[in-house]
Protein backbone atom coordinates (compact mmCIF):
# COMPACT_ATOMS: atom_id res chain seq x y z
CA UNK A 1 0.00 0.00 0.00
CA UNK A 2 1.61 3.41 -1.04
CA UNK A 3 4.13 3.39 -3.18
CA UNK A 4 3.61 0.24 -5.56
CA UNK A 5 5.94 -0.57 -8.34
CA UNK A 6 6.23 -3.80 -8.93
CA UNK A 7 3.49 -4.36 -11.48
CA UNK A 8 5.69 -1.32 -13.07
CA UNK A 9 9.15 -3.55 -13.18
CA UNK A 10 7.14 -6.83 -14.39
CA UNK A 11 4.92 -5.00 -16.93
CA UNK A 12 2.07 -6.03 -15.40
CA UNK A 13 0.95 -2.26 -14.51
CA UNK A 14 -1.77 -2.45 -17.14
CA UNK A 15 -3.00 -5.40 -16.09
CA UNK A 16 -3.80 -4.30 -12.25
CA UNK A 17 -7.11 -4.58 -12.00
CA UNK A 18 -8.16 -5.51 -8.65
CA UNK A 19 -5.11 -5.31 -5.18
CA UNK A 20 -4.54 -6.49 -2.10
CA UNK A 21 -7.20 -4.44 0.08
CA UNK A 22 -9.68 -5.62 -2.86
CA UNK A 23 -8.64 -9.11 -1.42
CA UNK A 24 -9.22 -7.98 2.34
CA UNK A 25 -12.47 -5.75 1.82
CA UNK A 26 -14.04 -8.95 -0.11
CA UNK A 27 -14.53 -6.96 -3.17
CA UNK A 28 -12.33 -9.36 -5.40
CA UNK A 29 -11.55 -13.06 -5.22
CA UNK A 30 -7.69 -13.84 -4.66
CA UNK A 31 -7.74 -15.67 -8.05
CA UNK A 32 -9.00 -12.38 -9.78
CA UNK A 33 -6.20 -10.04 -8.18
CA UNK A 34 -2.77 -12.12 -8.81
CA UNK A 35 -1.42 -11.68 -12.36
CA UNK A 36 0.59 -13.92 -13.87
CA UNK A 37 4.15 -12.98 -14.96
CA UNK A 38 3.99 -13.46 -18.60
CA UNK A 39 7.83 -14.53 -18.57
CA UNK A 40 7.72 -17.04 -16.05
CA UNK A 41 4.48 -19.25 -15.32
CA UNK A 42 4.61 -19.81 -12.04
CA UNK A 43 5.76 -16.18 -10.81
CA UNK A 44 2.22 -14.17 -9.98
CA UNK A 45 1.73 -10.92 -8.41
CA UNK A 46 -0.46 -9.68 -5.64
CA UNK A 47 -0.44 -5.88 -6.16
CA UNK A 48 -0.80 -3.48 -3.17
CA UNK A 49 -3.12 -0.50 -3.61
CA UNK A 50 -2.14 2.59 -4.94
CA UNK A 51 -4.96 4.74 -3.85
CA UNK A 52 -5.98 3.22 -0.34
CA UNK A 53 -4.46 4.66 2.74
CA UNK A 54 -2.46 1.64 4.43
CA UNK A 55 -5.08 2.06 7.27
CA UNK A 56 -7.22 -0.09 5.24
CA UNK A 57 -4.72 -3.22 5.60
CA UNK A 58 -6.11 -4.89 8.87
CA UNK A 59 -3.80 -7.63 10.69
CA UNK A 60 -6.63 -10.30 10.71
CA UNK A 61 -7.20 -9.47 6.63
CA UNK A 62 -3.65 -9.67 5.77
CA UNK A 63 -3.50 -12.98 7.57
CA UNK A 64 -5.83 -14.21 5.83
CA UNK A 65 -4.27 -13.22 2.33
CA UNK A 66 -1.29 -14.86 3.75
CA UNK A 67 -2.19 -18.20 4.82
CA UNK A 68 -4.30 -18.57 1.66
CA UNK A 69 -1.56 -17.70 -0.50
CA UNK A 70 0.34 -20.11 1.21
CA UNK A 71 -2.16 -22.31 0.47
CA UNK A 72 -1.53 -22.35 -3.24
CA UNK A 73 2.38 -21.32 -3.65
CA UNK A 74 5.26 -23.02 -2.26
CA UNK A 75 7.47 -19.39 -1.32
CA UNK A 76 5.33 -16.21 -0.94
CA UNK A 77 7.46 -12.76 -1.29
CA UNK A 78 6.44 -9.67 0.55
CA UNK A 79 7.99 -6.44 -0.88
CA UNK A 80 7.50 -4.35 1.80
CA UNK A 81 7.80 -0.44 2.30
CA UNK A 82 10.60 0.75 3.45
CA UNK A 83 10.50 1.85 6.99
CA UNK A 84 8.27 1.31 9.89
CA UNK A 85 5.06 2.38 8.97
CA UNK A 86 1.86 0.08 9.04
CA UNK A 87 2.08 -1.87 5.80
CA UNK A 88 6.18 -2.90 6.58
CA UNK A 89 4.89 -3.97 9.97
CA UNK A 90 1.99 -6.45 8.85
CA UNK A 91 4.94 -7.77 6.14
CA UNK A 92 6.95 -8.27 9.61
CA UNK A 93 4.49 -9.90 11.62
CA UNK A 94 3.93 -13.10 9.09
CA UNK A 95 7.42 -13.56 7.73
CA UNK A 96 9.35 -16.61 8.00
CA UNK A 97 12.42 -15.25 7.07
CA UNK A 98 13.65 -11.88 5.83
CA UNK A 99 16.06 -10.18 2.94
CA UNK A 100 16.74 -6.65 3.92
CA UNK A 101 18.04 -4.62 1.14
CA UNK A 102 19.81 -1.33 2.22
CA UNK A 103 22.46 1.07 0.77
CA UNK A 104 26.17 1.44 2.59
CA UNK A 105 25.73 4.65 4.00
CA UNK A 106 25.88 4.91 7.82
CA UNK A 107 22.33 6.20 7.93
CA UNK A 108 20.71 3.65 5.41
CA UNK A 109 22.47 0.65 8.06
CA UNK A 110 21.08 2.36 10.87
CA UNK A 111 17.50 2.10 9.65
CA UNK A 112 18.48 -1.81 8.65
CA UNK A 113 19.64 -2.68 12.35
CA UNK A 114 16.48 -0.79 13.43
CA UNK A 115 14.21 -3.27 10.83
CA UNK A 116 15.85 -6.17 12.30
CA UNK A 117 15.10 -5.75 15.51
CA UNK A 118 11.13 -5.19 14.77
CA UNK A 119 11.72 -8.04 13.26
CA UNK A 120 12.60 -10.04 15.88
CA UNK A 121 10.16 -8.31 18.20
CA UNK A 122 7.20 -8.59 15.64
CA UNK A 123 7.02 -11.85 13.95
CA UNK A 124 4.81 -14.42 14.76
CA UNK A 125 7.79 -16.73 15.48
CA UNK A 126 8.90 -14.30 17.84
Amino acid sequence: VGLRNLDLIMGAERRVVFDLVNVIQGTAKLSQALIRDKRLETLYLLPASQTRDKDALTEEGVAEVIARLRSVFDYVFCDSPAGIERGAQLAMRFADEAVIVTNPEVSSVRDSDRIIGLLDARTMKA
